[in-house]
């Protein structure tokens, strides 16, 4: 993908403001709840700053994993890192340039990404970053990549840990069409990401969260943290 499309898919000024389109994509959300229905509930939102910046640090194993987040965070804006190649799509570029999010490509070091994140944060925007860098085939919690809490240290901001749990079984990555689930975010208390041992923090308390249930995550690989 060229440096000229990763500019007409993401806004020179962050937005931080929810678009219309956000607002369609939530109210459609909604909606879903009651036609699958995907009964939602969100847990620990005491733990998002109020008016200010965030990193949210959640796993990720479905479609779903998105507007999930963005129904939990209280009437914030969220700006969503995206692989570069889902702009392939037109619908897919017009949708995540008009919520305000960030392409990046995951395997290359992508500084200008990396700006735009925390040109987010510091606007006092929340960002959600899925460590594992894509969905997890069967649900569990894979390895976070390192790269995840760098914004955070440059922009100054806390990291907030976020447990997805029910959108695997709901619409998991191999499944064709959804089916009725439970869904809930949960968002755990705030990590200072200058901490050496931070990623591993936010990463053992989502795990934590897993425990008891089908998404019962992988034991931590050593050196991921």
């Amino acid at each position: 993908m060229s440096d000229m499309t990763s500019e007409k898919t993401t806004p020179a000024t962050p937005r931080v403001t929810r678009s219309w389109v956000y607002l369609l994509i939530i109210g459609f959300a909604h909606l879903c709840a009651f036609i699958w229905p995907f009964p939602t509930r969100a847990l620990g939102r005491e733990h998002i700053p109020k008016g200010k910046g965030g990193l949210i640090v959640s796993n990720h194993a479905s479609w779903l994993d998105i507007p999930l987040v963005a129904k939990g965070a209280q009437g914030r804006h969220v700006c969503f890192v995206a692989r570069q190649t889902l702009s392939n799509s037109r619908i897919l570029a017009f949708v995540m340039e008009s919520c305000g999010a960030v392409l990046i490509d995951p395997h290359s070091g992508d500084r200008k990404a990396l700006k735009q994140v925390v040109e987010h944060l510091k606007a006092g925007d929340l960002v959600t970053m899925f460590a594992e860098g894509t969905r997890s085939r069967d649900g569990r919690l894979g390895t976070f990549k390192r790269g995840a809490l760098m914004a955070a240290r440059q922009a100054r901001v806390p990291v907030i840990p976020c447990a997805l749990l029910g959108t695997h079984r709901a619409w998991g990555r191999s499944m064709g069409t959804p089916r009725p689930a439970q869904l809930t975010v949960r968002f755990g208390p705030p990590v200072d990401p200058k901490e050496t041992d931070a990623l591993h923090q936010v990463r053992a308390w989502i795990a934590q969260e897993m425990v008891g249930t089908d998404q019962e995550c992988l034991p931590e690989t050593p050196g991921e943290a």
